[in-house]
């Protein structure tokens, strides 16, 4: 069912996002790159689906001085946390870029581009984490640390999905599968041999980090595995879940 879930807010700069204490729950790039680009009318819009509406709605990617954007948030666990959010502004550019430029084109990865990569997507899991306001600035800068470490050295497959199907993200799409899976960081058992994590990088494609394999590989996306990692995704969404068409495959 389509709508219009108009937002509010300013599209502040970097640097008075923080000031002004407004902050997006997910990175801006990361809900850009889930836009629907069928529409043709020039505006970049996504498909939103909350809890509370029970619907998909129509929702620019950036706030519109309407009413609240879904991207909003005044969680006080990421105001406690400045140091993660400076971090996370400070590698979202490059990570954006390798993701559309270099992922997308199945191309290798250098030594620092991984590390790059690795720290964000690690950031993405510790801020997101529900654990997050019970943390004080050196666990959470700890969490961050372990986070990146196990995801440097942890094998990752780029499934990729072919149209009509697509990948969809939500307010909680970093989701870490334990052996007898819980989907929380805790703590050492991030190196357990059974330990996935999964991250929806856009529409058509999907990290899937494993200690079953080392460095990189591209893979399509059979429907098992693509409703496999979209319900990974949605699993924990409270907020919102987001997609580039107002369904979800499957």
């Amino acid at each position: 069912m389509k709508g219009d879930a108009n937002t509010g807010g300013a599209n502040h700069p970097k640097c008075s996002r923080l000031e002004r204490q407004v902050r997006r729950l997910l990175p801006r790039s990361h809900v850009a790159s889930f836009v629907d680009d069928d529409e043709g009318d020039g505006r970049p819009f996504v498909w939103v689906h909350r809890p509370a509406i029970g619907v998909f709605q129509r929702a620019p990617i950036d706030p519109d001085g309407t009413r609240r954007h879904f991207n909003e948030t005044d969680d006080p666990a990421l105001a406690k946390h400045e140091r993660l959010e400076r971090l996370l502004l400070a590698l979202e550019e490059d990570a954006a870029r390798l993701v559309a430029e270099k992922l997308t084109a199945r191309a290798a990865l250098s030594a620092s581009e991984r590390d790059l990569l690795a720290s964000f997507f690690g950031l993405l899991g510790i801020r997101l984490s529900p654990r997050l306001a019970d943390l004080d600035e050196s666990e959470a800068r700890r969490g961050h640390e372990e986070l990146l470490s196990v995801l440097r050295e942890m094998g990752w497959v780029f499934w990729e999905a072919e149209p009509p199907d697509y990948f969809v993200s939500s307010s909680a799409p970093f989701h870490v599968a334990f052996p007898g899976d819980d989907g929380l960081v805790q703590g050492m058992r991030l190196h357990a041999p059974g330990v996935e994590v999964t991250l929806p990088l856009s529409p058509r494609l999907a990290l899937h980090a494993t200690w079953k394999r080392r460095g990189e590989l591209w893979r399509r996306a059979p429907e098992g595995v693509l409703l496999e990692l979209n319900a990974r995704t949605i699993q924990r969404a409270r907020r919102f879940v987001l997609a580039p068409r107002p369904a979800i495959p499957g």
